[in-house]
């Protein structure tokens, strides 16, 4: 080798550190744009769009970004930091993840499109995405999501979830979340190579007056605004796998009230407790409601006992009810209420009723009456309005009871003017005498009635007056919808006529 080469290899070395040396140098210093470059390349490749982070620290074994945002489709996430935190810089991971300050926005009755339900540009549903390996041994997120419905105030709930990976490729972790009214914990696993979940939900509370904006946004009713109060608390199991979700749980709820006025309804006091099976599909075992007093238009009730269960929304087979009501005691047989149709079919058992609460539903009777009666009435509730079926109602055994007419020619219709009783018939039917009851019975829709009879009231008495010795039976006949008589009072389709 010539002493001119041996120079000329040295300036080679030489040049070839110097540029490794530039190289490392030029890599130290460009290593946060381009760890916000491949960070923000990497968002964009899984589908996020506006993508903004700033990275303040970079190496091969952590990553700090500040004021991290990005969309997407329409869901906004942001945090305020979020580190990697990794053991090994040559190992195929982001380490231990941490996300501080996160803030997610969450719409609940639908005012905004939900972008995880969009549909393909073909028109077909998008297919379920298959599971991802998250490349992380531990996530944890601290934040708040930002909770919204149309025309209501935003609530924030804040979120602290952590999650660690285990052997197996299974993950485990918790989830707690609080805000105003409202606190929920969660823990799970998940395995990865099954694809298969399980999870429970305990603690869950939530206060129904502070989030009732939010829950009648959600659940509409025909007819106009409700409102509604109480505790209700729960506890959930569940797990997903196979494409079916298993879910069972425990609900009660205290304090409640609720409120319709559009439709005149209104129940406070109630308590209420369910076990369910099956709650994706509402299935419940037998479970006991209690309503300390419901109105409902003109009728007042209280101490409401129920058990029911539910068979999904749609039904809810009502096992045992009872109430106290007019001045007595109601019991139905078992049967099944079907919600969205707003209907049912019920055959009420009747204790004690007082006969003057009773006519005080019915406008423009011309009669007032004391006393108590039993009896059974089935009805039937649809779109329709209230329907009864055949039926009967009597005057109760050993209770005492009287009638004032208020009916001119009720009586003396057809009678002779100089007949012997014609006389006091007519003080009787204007009312200037009143009846002492042995018999009332009012027979609803009768077997045997003529076409536009709906209801048949007999009764048999004589005058309060012992000086008044007049015996009367009367066969009283209801032309025209009974109903009609109850909830409208009486009109051109319902009259009253003798036999």
């Amino acid at each position: 080798m010539s002493a001119a080469a041996a120079p000329s290899r040295r300036h080679w070395v030489i040049r070839l550190l110097v540029a490794l040396v530039a190289a490392l140098l030029l890599l130290v210093l460009l290593r946060r744009p381009l760890a916000a470059a491949a960070i923000s390349a990497s968002l964009r490749m899984v589908g996020a769009g506006d993508v903004k982070l700033d990275v303040t620290r970079a190496s091969p074994w952590s990553v700090e970004m500040q004021n991290v945002g990005f969309t997407v489709r329409t869901q906004r996430f942001d945090a305020q930091r979020v580190t990697f935190q990794r053991p090994h810089w040559w190992s195929p991971t982001l380490g231990a993840v941490r996300v501080a300050g996160a803030r997610v926005p969450v719409t609940l009755d639908g005012s905004d499109v939900n972008p995880w339900e969009w549909a393909t540009y073909s028109g077909k549903a998008p297919a379920a995405a298959p599971a991802v390996a998250v490349p992380a041994e531990e996530l944890s997120v601290d934040g708040v999501l930002i909770v919204g419905a149309a025309g209501q105030r935003e609530e924030e709930v804040r979120v602290q979830f952590a999650a660690k990976l285990g052997a197996g490729n299974r993950w485990s972790g918790n989830l707690a979340a609080s805000a105003p009214g409202f606190a929920a914990k969660l823990d799970g696993e998940f395995d990865h190579a099954k694809s298969a979940l399980q999870f429970r939900v305990t603690d869950a509370t939530i206060d129904l007056e502070r989030w009732q904006g939010f829950i009648t946004q959600m659940v509409v009713l025909p007819g106009g605004n409700w409102s509604l109060a109480g505790q209700l608390r729960g506890s959930a199991a569940g797990g997903y796998a196979d494409g079916k979700l298993t879910l069972t749980g425990d609900v009660e709820l205290s304090e409640g009230r609720f409120a319709f006025p559009q439709r005149n309804v209104t129940a406070a006091g109630v308590s209420a407790k369910f076990k369910f099976r099956d709650l994706d599909n509402f299935i419940s075992e037998p479970g006991e409601v209690r309503i300390a007093s419901l109105t409902a238009g003109e009728i007042n009730t209280t101490n409401l006992e129920l058990q029911l269960a539910f068979d999904t929304v749609e039904r809810i087979a009502v096992l045992r009810a009872t109430l106290d009501a007019f001045g007595g005691r109601l019991a139905a047989e078992p049967f099944k209420f079907f919600p969205r149709q707003n209907e049912l079919e019920a055959v009420l058992l009747v204790d004690g009723l007082v006969v003057e609460q009773l006519l005080a539903l019915a406008k423009d009777v011309p009669a007032k009456a004391t006393g108590r009666v039993d009896g059974r009435v089935p009805l039937r509730i649809d779109g329709s309005g209230v329907r009864f079926g055949t039926g009967w109602l009597e005057l109760k055994r050993g209770v005492y009871a009287e009638v004032q007419f208020n009916a001119n020619g009720l009586l003396t219709r057809g009678m002779a003017p100089n007949s012997p009783q014609y006389a006091v018939m007519k003080k009787i039917e204007a009312g200037l005498l009143r009846l002492k009851l042995s018999q009332l019975r009012l027979d609803i829709r009768p077997p045997k009635a003529p076409a536009g009879r709906s209801a048949i009231i007999h009764l048999a008495g004589e005058p309060v007056d012992p000086e008044v010795k007049a015996p009367v039976m009367l066969d009283l006949n209801v032309n025209g919808a009974f109903e009609q008589l109850l909830n409208l009072g009486l009109d051109s389709r319902v009259s009253f006529g003798g036999k």
